[in-house]
């Protein structure tokens, strides 16, 4: 009997979709599911970025590639050897200058802060403990120990990418074996905290080392950009889409809906 209703209704709706085509009829075909939809937030150069939540604080799950501050402030875009150590001002580049590579900031640009309005870089002694407590499985979080690969960081949507570092020389290293990003929080004049993450491998055991330390100002890391969790956040991502009413649209609907019911 339950088939018989379901069949009728999914013939209505056919039917319903088969008349003459206006948004109103648009609205009636199947939209993505909002289980489908991820919360993504936008930077002024208009990338996008997949949101995590992460403890108390949402996250983005990759590393940040604006070329612009958030009231659209060109960050320079330094790619000269020579140039990189005498920049005071905040800048940036890719990986070894190339296109599409992984963006690198200094931190005059960590100091302006590159994020999205309403987010900011993290600091090493309150964002990055969460984060590395929560889900890293460090055992003694205030130490940054090891964390196991067979919990791993990608299993929690972060995925730490080793996009490696430009050192104050201008030259490029480390990209595929170490991930390492600003903080917020500086050491002194002329450094300022970070953390890190690369692969170890001993006889026993095989894991990935977090840790963190200071390193010059004049280096080039990538950042990750947070801010605090709240029902009220907002993001920019769009809609579901309403899918055009046609004869295939509606007949693949129908099958799904007879399928999850005679399953």
């Amino acid at each position: 009997m339950k088939k018989v209703i379901l069949i009728a209704s999914s013939l209505a709706f056919f039917f319903a979709c088969s008349e003459e085509k206006t948004e109103a009829n648009y609205n009636r075909c199947p939209q993505a599911a909002a289980d489908d939809v991820v919360n993504t937030v936008s930077d002024v150069d208009g990338n996008q970025y997949k949101v995590v939540k992460i403890g108390d604080y949402e996250w983005f799950a990759s590393n940040l590639k604006t070329t612009k501050l958030a009231d659209g402030t060109a960050i320079e875009n330094v790619a000269a050897e020579e140039d990189w150590a005498k920049t005071t001002v905040p800048a940036y580049s890719t990986y070894n200058n190339e296109d599409g590579a992984e963006v690198l900031y200094n931190y005059a640009a960590v100091q302006a802060n590159p994020c999205p309005e309403g987010w900011y870089v993290p600091t090493d002694s309150v964002e990055w403990l969460q984060l590395a407590a929560t889900y890293a499985g460090i055992e003694n979080a205030t130490g940054w120990d090891k964390v196991p690969t067979t919990i791993g960081w990608d299993s929690t949507s972060f995925a730490a990418k080793a996009a490696g570092f430009r050192e104050k020389n201008g030259n490029f290293y480390e990209e595929g074996n170490l991930g390492l990003w600003w903080t917020s929080t500086p050491h002194n004049e002329a450094n300022a905290m970070y953390v890190y993450m690369k692969n170890i491998s001993t006889e026993s055991q095989k894991y990935v080392g977090l840790n963190k330390s200071h390193i010059g100002r004049t280096k080039g890391l990538s950042v990750r950009c947070v801010r605090k969790y709240d029902t009220a956040n907002t993001y920019s991502t769009p809609e579901p889409k309403a899918v055009e009413c046609t004869a295939d649209t509606i007949a693949n609907a129908i099958a799904d809906s007879l399928q999850a019911q005679i399953q």
